[in-house]
């Protein structure tokens, strides 16, 4: 049973990102499919490769920042493009040339890198791939064919993922908050308050924590990115405005949230090893705030989190209890992770 236990969470791990990513795979078939429809059947382009894969490419498995990953896949190419051509002008292709015409992409895209450009290396990959390509398949008007080709499939993936099916803004950040709740949770179920132990294998749980818990902060900020984007560019999401940036400043509660609850798990452990007396309340609060967490990671009910997270708070109130330890930094910190919820749930 113990040894099948963690192919079961496998499992269900799987079945998770298959339930999320249905649609988008779904979508990017149909604009594969179409991409090489256009390019081929309708323009005649005898191997337009480059349309099907700039669809699959920009659609990919994830809704996250669509119609930019498109954006950075067109202009890439246009610029890989010009590139090739002038490389091929200038010293043919020999390998010398393959090795400039990578030099000079690369550092052409890192010199206009900034702003839709600069999140990922699409930008880069694309214009050195495409600089390389019009070298390698050196024959007239290539390099021609291969840009409308990448406009073909950029387009579609604008017309797929931002005119007809654009992401719902909601659902982006309620799968990415209720991911970070489910991170906060863990590292709170697994705060221990009783008795010191190996310093070294705190250390590297401590650490797994922290680099869990950042990546899906970072994961937050690219729902966040793609929120904003859809709603000002989507006729469809238009609507939708006014209550996206309501969430989006409460969701940024949760980056505080998290840096309280590393910073919880640090002091706390430290002041076990140090021997130091901590309030009785305090691991009914842990608990506490990891139910909140459990309840805000599953979609539960609201008021069930808001209650646990404002009993945990009053719990530790250094106001209302003059005992020991309720002015010490885990106390202070448990708190703040708390305050920091009940804001990120917002009335």
């Amino acid at each position: 049973m113990e040894r099948a236990r963690p192919l079961r969470a496998a499992a269900a791990a799987a079945g998770e990102r298959f339930r999320r990513a249905r649609w988008s795979v779904a979508q990017t078939a149909v604009a594969v499919g179409a991409s090489w429809f256009i390019a081929h059947d309708l323009l005649g382009h005898p191997q337009p490769f480059f349309a099907p894969i700039a669809a699959a490419v920009s659609l990919s498995a994830s809704d996250i920042l669509r119609g930019q990953r498109a954006v950075q896949l067109m202009c890439g190419v246009a610029l890989g493009i010009v590139v090739g051509s002038a490389v091929e002008a200038l010293a043919g292709t020999s390998a010398p040339a393959f090795a400039l015409a990578a030099l000079l992409a690369v550092y052409g895209a890192l010199a206009f890198g900034g702003g839709p450009f600069g999140q990922g290396l699409m930008f880069v990959n694309q214009t050195a791939a495409s600089a390389i390509l019009v070298l390698a398949l050196h024959r007239p008007g290539s390099g021609t064919e291969r840009l409308v080709d990448a406009l073909i499939g950029g387009g579609v993936v604008v017309v797929i993922g931002v005119l007809l099916v654009p992401a719902d803004p909601h659902r982006l950040l309620r799968e990415a908050t209720g991911d970070l709740f489910a991170e906060l949770r863990d590292a709170l179920k697994d705060l221990r308050l009783d008795g010191p132990s190996s310093a070294g294998d705190e250390v590297d749980r401590e650490l797994a924590t922290g680099q869990r818990i950042h990546a899906r902060l970072a994961a937050l900020e690219q729902a966040r990115g793609t929120a904003r984007q859809t709603v000002l560019v989507a006729p469809r999401r238009w609507k939708a405005r006014a209550s996206v940036q309501r969430a989006i400043a409460r969701s940024r509660h949760l980056t505080l949230q998290a840096n309280a609850v590393l910073t919880l798990v640090r002091v706390t452990r430290a002041a076990v090893d140090a021997g130091e007396e901590l309030p009785r309340p305090l691991g009914e609060a842990v608990a506490g705030l990891a139910q909140a967490c459990d309840v805000l990671a599953s979609g539960g009910n609201r008021e069930r989190a808001v209650a646990a997270a404002t009993r945990a708070r009053d719990l530790l109130d250094p106001a209302r209890h003059a005992g020991p330890g309720y002015r010490g930094a885990a106390v202070y910190a448990a708190r703040a992770c708390a305050q920091d919820l009940l804001a990120a749930v917002g009335p």
